[in-house]
């Protein structure tokens, strides 16, 4: 990776923002819909950056840039149209080791502000470190259609709760099952539909069953070629909800990116372990170019299910 993907807590830091233009308007409005203190330096300000300053986040110093202003921020955002001005920035800013970012100038930057998808509290951000932005906004445009507005009451009907079901469900296993339920099935669906209300009780009737244990299972995907492109939408679904990955000797470990990040992943295939994990309750997928003869070697009373991922044909 060019660039480390992380996420700031905004009310631990203070941003500086050199430069009162129509650019530094659209990086503050930005930094306001965090809970960051912002600091505007510029001797003039467009009207697009006045009429932010109503804001109580928002400090306007009415100066030209002077290194000093710098001083007790974490973060500096140029956005001058004087490239020596920012030239000068950069040098400040990397000398008292901040974030910096400027404008259009990535070769002076040490971070870039990655396309956002806002569904607050859940904030997906995206980037293709610079090198193919309409592709990024392709993308963003694509998966901003796969989320509706709703998920954002979905993370806060979460965090709301995710205490008590901590201390009701203890085992992690368990608990994941849990909210995999509830945000696959009636509870969000009650919520992205509004009511509230509903959606409680049906949380709490969830909540109070002490069903949360998922039997165990095992996947085979049969697959064509080495291209983890070419999975199916199902196959990378049952990985992505897989807690163990088995490949076969003779394929490729970018198989094991496609798959859950926390799972246990293998590189060689291991009937008995196999076994051994669905009988524990586990989720095991297995990827292979032979899943007939595998599928059918399995002596287990859980279910044995194959995924075949179709052929691409010029």
């Amino acid at each position: 990776m060019d660039y480390f993907p992380i996420f700031l807590d905004a009310k631990k830091f203070q941003a500086v923002v050199i430069g009162g233009g129509n650019v530094a308007a659209r990086k503050i409005e930005l930094l306001l819909k965090s809970k960051a203190q912002i600091t505007v330096v510029s001797p003039m300000l467009k009207e697009s950056v006045q009429a932010l300053l109503a804001n109580r986040q928002l400090t306007w110093i009415k100066a030209e840039y002077s290194p000093h202003f710098l001083d007790n921020h974490q973060l500096v955002i140029a956005a001058t149209n004087i490239r020596a001005v920012n030239i000068e920035i950069s040098i400040a800013a990397n000398h008292r080791a901040m974030l910096l970012n400027v404008v259009d100038d990535p070769d002076l930057c040490n971070y870039i502000t990655p396309a956002i998808i806002d569904r607050d509290p859940m904030i997906i951000a995206m980037s293709s470190s610079g090198n193919a932005p309409i592709l990024l906004q392709m993308l963003k445009s694509q998966i901003e259609q796969m989320l509706p507005a709703g998920y954002g009451r979905l993370a806060r009907f979460c965090g709301r709760y995710r205490i008590e079901v901590q201390a009701r469900i203890k085992q992690f296993s368990e608990r994941k099952l849990f909210w995999k339920k509830v945000l696959t099935g009636d509870v969000a669906k009650q919520l992205l539909a509004g009511d509230d209300e509903q959606a409680v009780k049906m949380f709490n009737r969830a909540l109070s069953s002490e069903q949360f244990q998922e039997s165990g299972s095992i996947s085979v995907i049969r697959i064509y070629d080495q291209q983890p492109d070419n999975l199916t939408l199902q196959a990378y679904q049952r990985m992505q909800q897989a807690d163990v990955i088995f490949l076969d000797t003779d394929i490729t470990t970018l198989f094991f990116d496609y798959g859950r990040r926390d799972a246990d992943k293998f590189q060689k295939i291991d009937k008995q372990r196999i076994e051994q994990l669905a009988d524990n309750n586990q989720q095991v997928v297995i990827i292979t170019t032979h899943s007939e003869q595998l599928k059918s070697e399995f002596n287990t009373d859980f279910p044995v299910s194959e995924i075949i991922c179709g052929r691409i044909v010029e």
